[in-house]
């Protein structure tokens, strides 16, 4: 009306012969300005951190952000644990197991005693105790290869197994050396092509000239230290003639740089083979590894899977109470997501540097460290739930046997499956095609970076698309996803795809999560909650990996990803038909339902208490206002009849 107005005003003053209007006079301008202040505050107010909703963020942000620490990198630790591929898909095939069972006892118990906060906080605590520990799994020892490896200076020689202890070491042998592959050199003096071997004993020492590039042969025979069990020394037979000890003289003062040692390194072929202990295992499946590192894993998936799912279910009866959008509060969950584990990343290559060799250790403790501060905020948290009715035996059975919600968990399984194997298996195949580190984080990172303005206004988009077709878009990105992953070279070329992870997860979950309040019997809500997330999190994950890793012996990981892009699409289809044909009634009627329960709810609360309306006593309900008008003017009609 307004606006209307505006117009006929600039209307009847028209406009000077140059072109230009006249200058607006102070209603004008007055109009403009509250025009402006409106939006800036309409701008604002979407921005705007609700104080109340600031301790749920930040316990999201350290929650995922500890978790996503060294979730990444839990395959890569176990193949640093000497664990094989198979082993890994037989251990994912078996996580499920713990997983199904835990988010749905815990929802249970949260929502039959209504203490969310202290079952989300006991789980936190023991996943990241179970998780942490399996940083002290033994690794499996390597079997020995069996190699020589020979090097000479002028003061002496050395002879031992390349690959470490696990050898037998001999007594008394003799047999036939091969040196071959010989380098003699130092810093500053180019490779030489000729060198001397100078064999010695108490009576005579004779120097041989020894072509470096051809090799040369010595019989010799072996014995070891009694001390220390090491390979000691060997006496070298030329010529018939025994020796006690040899050398290699070093290279000519003019061609050394201030007489530097030079050392002549070969590979000794032939001669002894390496015979392993009995303490050396014949293959990597070792008990000490492989089932200590299976019963940590177990249980610590279990509280993991427990954890997640109780966050989503904690954040819904947040909201609830104070209102807000979901998929406002996951932004930090993506923040987590994106940031944690690049700098995880980041910090174990530098580490790695530093010891040698490459150690995931960091990864856990940074997790850790964020899991402690988000149990600390957790104590901010003073939430009151709907407690399920006296008859849960009879509400569990309605989740079980509601055919919408079955479909719907199975829509949750195949999403899951296919995240699982992406979160299994991604970075393995990155690996494959040495990529960094630093870049396994980085790609969470651009993932979560670019959906987090979507996902600000996730609730939106999923109330004006429908979840429906949320779920249809997901079903078919990642098919896209699976056969980009499929024919890239380059580890770099993965990051278009990892930016499709918007609706192939982010969005999706937002849907996912908000569908079963509605989905629910009354008072189950973190039950209902828990089953979807232990479907998604846990058996979704567990089928993708132990399918990926099968796949993947069996196609190599290129056609891995392509059998679950096949997958995909296939479980897009079945999806479409059963919306058509099962959902869109039956879900409809769901929803119906709940409106008038809550019509109902807030109808009690008035009664009960007139003087309070909206859910503090600060804030007005504008429904509950409506409901109490509607029950007036009810009231007073009924009052004018009986007159």
């Amino acid at each position: 009306m307004v606006k209307l107005e505006k117009l006929l005003r600039r209307g009847s003053r028209g406009t000077s012969k140059n072109g230009y209007a006249p200058p607006k006079d102070q209603k004008e301008v007055e109009d403009d300005f509250q025009e402006n202040k409106s939006c800036w505050e309409t701008l604002k107010k979407e921005f705007r951190i609700d104080r109340k909703l600031l301790p749920i963020k930040v316990i999201i942000f350290m929650f995922t952000g500890g978790v996503a620490a060294y979730l990444p990198f839990l395959t890569l630790h176990m193949q640093s644990l000497g664990i094989t591929v198979e082993e890994i898909a037989i251990i994912y095939a078996v996580l499920p197991v713990s997983s199904l069972l835990g988010p749905p006892i815990a929802g249970l118990l949260a929502d039959r005693f209504g203490r969310y906060s202290l079952v989300l906080m006991v789980n936190m605590v023991l996943t990241a105790i179970f998780h942490t520990m399996l940083l002290y799994v033994p690794p499996m020892p390597t079997v020995p290869s069996g190699t020589l490896g020979f090097q000479c200076h002028p003061e002496g020689y050395s002879l031992a197994w390349k690959d470490g202890a696990g050898c037998l070491v001999p007594n008394n042998v003799t047999t036939l050396l091969r040196l071959e592959r010989c380098l003699f050199a130092c810093d500053g003096v180019p490779p030489l092509n000729e060198t001397s071997l100078c064999l010695h004993s108490d009576e005579d020492t004779l120097c041989i000239q020894i072509n470096v590039t051809e090799g040369v042969e010595l019989n010799a025979t072996f014995w070891s230290e009694p001390e220390t069990g090491d390979l000691a020394r060997v006496q070298p037979l030329f010529n018939k003639t025994h020796f006690d000890d040899l050398t290699c003289p070093s290279v000519p003062d003019e061609q050394s740089r201030n007489g530097t040692l030079c050392t002549l390194q070969c590979d000794v072929v032939g001669g002894l083979e390496c015979e392993p202990t009995e303490e050396t295992p014949p293959g990597g499946f070792v008990l000490n590894t492989f089932w200590t590192y299976f019963a940590l894993r177990l249980v610590g998936t279990l509280f993991l899977s427990s954890s997640f799912t109780m966050m989503d279910a904690l954040t819904l009866a947040m909201l609830k109470k104070h209102g807000g959008a979901f998929g406002k509060q996951r932004v930090m969950t993506m923040l987590g997501l994106g940031v944690i584990p690049l700098i995880a990343g980041i910090v174990i290559d530098r580490w790695s540097v530093y010891v040698g060799k490459t150690d995931y250790m960091p990864a856990f403790y940074i997790g850790d460290a964020f899991l402690l501060l988000g149990m600390a905020m957790l104590f901010k948290i003073q939430l009151s739930v709907d407690l399920p009715s006296d008859n849960l035996i009879k509400d569990l059975k309605k989740i079980v046997t509601r055919i919408e919600i079955d479909v719907f968990l199975v829509m949750v399984l195949i999403l899951g499956s296919n995240w699982g194997f992406i979160e299994s298996y991604l970075f393995v195949f990155l690996k494959e095609l040495n990529a960094p580190n630093y870049m396994l984080g980085l790609t969470l990172t651009v993932g979560c970076l670019v959906g987090i303005p979507m996902l600000y206004w996730s609730d939106a988009i999923v109330e004006r698309w429908g979840r429906h077709n949320i779920f249809l878009i997901s079903f078919f990105t990642y098919s896209i996803r699976m056969f980009g992953y499929s024919f890239i070279t380059d580890p770099w070329l993965c990051f278009p795809f990892e930016m499709l992870e918007v609706f192939t997860y982010q969005i999706m979950w937002v849907a996912a999560a908000t569908y079963c309040p509605i989905l629910a019997p009354r008072g189950l809500m973190a039950t209902m909650t828990g089953l979807a997330g232990a479907v998604h999190y846990s058996v979704g994950r567990g089928v993708g990996a132990f399918m990926g890793g099968y796949l993947i012996s069996e196609l190599g990981t290129p056609g891995a990803f392509r059998v679950f892009g096949v997958i995909a699409v296939v479980g897009g289809i079945l999806y479409f038909f059963a919306h058509i044909f099962i959902l869109k009634k039956r879900v409809a009627q769901r929803e119906r339902e709940l409106e008038e329960e809550k019509k109902q709810s807030q109808k009690e609360s008035i009664c009960e208490n007139p003087n309070t309306l909206g859910g503090d006593g600060n804030e007005i309900d504008v429904m509950a206002v409506e409901v109490m008008h509607q029950f007036q003017r009810r009231r007073s009609s009924c009052a004018d009849v009986a007159m």
